[in-house]
């Protein structure tokens, strides 16, 4: 079964992550790159009142068709309870060329439960296994179990 691992990562975090995963599925991984980029405080600003908004912001072409893929996992950072506009955009240009859908995020400490709804409620149909990681337990490399349950789960989904 073809998987794509798809995401965007503001500071690196959600890549690490998004890394992870496909290595462990043998995915094919394809980041959302946001034009215009988010760099200073106005970035982190205007980043964080989209969020909150739902709104989408410009990104480039992916490199990958995610209707190739019999199973697509979005990552995404957590920006006030929210996915990222970057996120948000690719779901709305893709949704419909996904069949199977799982999400995963990083996050500060809180927020997964209302970003992983939102993004549910955008791509129309529910994930097949959800993921959220704090940056601390990324740091320490406390992610192993999670890490492990979540690929699990993704496995009995294609099954």
């Amino acid at each position: 079964m073809a998987t794509l691992v798809t995401y965007f990562s503001h500071t690196g975090h959600t890549a690490a992550l998004a890394h992870q995963i496909a290595m462990r599925l043998g995915a094919t991984e394809d980041p959302i790159l946001e034009r215009g980029g988010r760099s200073g405080t106005w970035g982190t600003v205007t980043g964080a009142i989209g969020a909150a908004l739902g709104l989408g912001s410009r990104i480039a072409a992916p490199g990958q068709d995610p209707a190739g893929f019999d199973l697509v996992v979005i990552g995404t950072p957590v920006w006030v309870a929210s996915a990222a506009p970057a996120v948000n955009r690719w779901i709305d240009d893709h949704r419909r060329a996904i069949d199977k859908v799982a999400v995963f995020c990083t996050e500060g400490s809180a927020g997964d439960g209302r970003a992983f709804a939102r993004m549910e409620r955008r791509l129309g149909k529910t994930p097949v296994a959800r993921l959220a990681v704090t940056e601390a337990e990324l740091s320490e490399g406390a992610i192993d179990d999670k890490l492990a349950r979540f690929v699990g789960d993704l496995g009995a989904a294609q099954a």
